[in-house]
């Protein structure tokens, strides 16, 4: 089997995941497994992030007209652009998440600045779609393109019009500060405290995740890595070597977030089962995520970030 026949595989593989969580995605909602499945919590974490892109939009929106989500799953940020005025195209694997998208476009009185195609963004043909764009954007999906340093050069040139920009936010893979690692496990792990948290969920959260996906036709696992992400689990790409050495484009502004706000909420409240932990987390909550934003601006503390925000421009000569 060939390079490209695998990838092939792999996409198809990802597309159907996709699709099956968009099918189940209230059951996640209802059992979260991980932070970003608790909105009421997740919006609180990521909400820096989320208004560091939007500064970073409306700063330049003059020059900005369209936009490309690379991605783009339900939508948000094609949806985010065209209530300012920018046209955008949100391109994903999964059939099920741009009908989400598309939706929720019409919901939202925005269908007139909002186009979806289900693609490989590797073969998109972008000239269907009005041209090349002034932003591209991606949010958690590059790290799923196999051997993206060598693609994503490519996507640039063939997507962004010279002088466009580019807006990622992607996994940063650095992993968890040991100290942190430590406290958590020898609480979980505790003779004291071991029966606070809730050991039977996060095996099976963690331990049946990856041999559901290796055995191909079967159900995947839906609170799982996609196949992309456990096809390279351990082999992420270094975004940020990737991103500073990408020709013709000059990195512009570089953030890190979520240090420890979401790794703290997974252990103390996703996997807790006291409620009374669980309370007295809720209320120190804020706390905690303005003091994660706050230390993540620190170089010691960012290498252990979950995520990055890289913003580039593209003077087309590379």
């Amino acid at each position: 089997m060939t390079r490209i026949d695998d990838e092939q595989r792999l996409n198809r593989k990802e597309a159907e995941f996709w699709d099956r969580q968009e099918e189940a995605i209230q059951q996640l909602y209802d059992r979260p497994h991980d932070w970003r499945f608790i909105p009421a919590l997740a919006n609180r974490i990521v909400r820096g992030r989320e208004n560091y892109t939007r500064r970073l939009i409306a700063k330049h929106r003059g020059e900005i007209g369209r936009v490309l989500d690379i991605g783009c799953g339900s939508g948000w940020c094609v949806h985010a652009c065209a209530e300012i005025g920018i046209v955008g195209v949100g391109v994903d694997v999964s059939g099920k998440k741009i009908e989400t998208a598309q939706r929720q476009a019409v919901e939202r009185g925005l269908a007139d600045k909002c186009t979806f195609a289900v693609a490989d963004i590797m073969e998109l043909d972008i000239e269907a779609y009005g041209g090349k764009v002034d932003l591209l954007f991606a949010t958690s999906s590059l790290h799923h393109l196999p051997g993206l340093g060598q693609k994503l050069p490519l996507l640039v040139e063939r997507l962004l019009r010279p002088g466009g920009y580019m807006l990622f936010c992607e996994p940063h893979f650095e992993g968890m500060a040991p100290g942190l690692q430590k406290f958590i496990w020898g609480l979980a792990n505790g003779r004291l405290t071991r029966n606070l948290f809730d050991h039977e969920f996060f095996a099976e959260v963690t331990r049946e995740s990856q041999s559901a996906a290796e055995e191909g036709d079967a159900d995947y696992n839906l609170r799982s890595e996609s196949p992309a992400g456990l096809e390279f689990f351990g082999e992420e790409p270094v975004m940020a070597e990737i991103l500073r050495k990408l020709p013709g484009c000059k990195l512009l502004e570089e953030r890190y977030y979520h240090a420890f706000a979401g790794h703290l909420t997974n252990a103390f409240y996703v996997f807790m089962k006291s409620k009374v932990v669980r309370g007295l987390f809720r209320c120190s909550f804020p706390l905690l995520v303005f003091a994660d934003d706050f230390m993540c601006r620190f170089r010691w503390v960012n290498r252990h970030a979950q995520e990055g925000v890289w913003f580039l421009r593209y003077d087309g000569k590379g």
